[in-house]
């Protein structure tokens, strides 16, 4: 492990508050972990200036951001999608008889996070982990549609930068069909031969988190099937949304 690396770590886990002690000096750190003063300016400070530590201008004195309880918060809300998503993922999966996928947003990308695959399914299934554009896929663009907007703005630019869109008023037009319609559906977009069906998961705060899809292949999933898992898909999304504690606008 890099020294920076090691030295920054154990100042975070030195200044973690208690019941005694809320905030640090520099002078405190150096003497607690015998390392120079001028060394733990500069660390501390490039922690600040990244929302690692908060420096109090008053005191002088540093104590731990909040950008870590949201750090920790986002990893929690990824369990708490999954762990009330699981039974829900079940029961589309036997209506459907198709594999059912969670999908979670990180940066541009979504990852396929759980899968209940569909015995006659197996060949088809996606990898638990499957990283791929928001741009690619229903599972995707489901939850980038429903994005908050300067995200979302934001998210299309960098993959316009990156190359992965290249018409982007026709994928506007389709994000806005798919916001509108609260469902996404692709054919081969991820996997050559198979269609998917989602739609968006909601956190309390009526922020989209993840996505629920179903996904087979196209010779078996044909139009009034597709109509059936339109209509249990965003069933399954809703009912996982109000375990989080979102409440559908009215």
């Amino acid at each position: 492990m890099s020294e920076v690396i090691r030295k920054s770590i154990t100042m975070l886990t030195t200044i973690i508050p208690n019941e005694d002690k809320e905030e640090w000096s520099a002078t405190e750190v150096s003497r607690q972990l015998d390392i120079p003063i001028q060394t733990v300016h500069r660390l501390l400070s490039s922690l600040s200036e990244y929302g690692f530590v908060f420096k109090n201008k008053e005191t002088k004195k540093f104590r731990l951001s909040l950008t870590l309880m949201q750090l920790g918060l986002s990893i929690r809300d990824n369990l708490l999608v999954r762990n009330n998503a699981l039974p829900i993922m079940e029961k589309l999966k036997k209506k459907t008889m198709e594999s059912v996928y969670l999908t979670v947003p990180e940066g541009n990308d979504g990852v396929f996070i759980e899968c209940i695959n569909a015995d006659l399914s197996l060949k088809d299934a996606e990898p638990i982990g499957m990283r791929t554009q928001l741009s690619i896929g229903a599972s995707n663009k489901v939850i980038l549609a429903h994005m908050k907007k300067k995200t979302q703005q934001q998210v299309i630019r960098d993959l316009i930068g990156q190359g992965q869109i290249e018409d982007y008023k026709r994928f506007d037009t389709e994000l806005k069909q798919i916001e509108e319609s609260g469902i996404a559906i692709s054919f081969g977009e991820t996997t050559k031969g198979t269609v998917s069906i989602a739609a968006p998961i909601f956190s309390w705060e009526d922020k989209v988190v993840a996505s629920i899809s179903v996904e087979g292949m196209e010779s078996r999933i044909r139009d009034q099937k597709i109509r059936y898992f339109m209509c249990e898909t965003q069933r399954a999304a809703e009912e996982i949304s109000k375990e989080l504690g979102w409440v559908k606008p009215k």
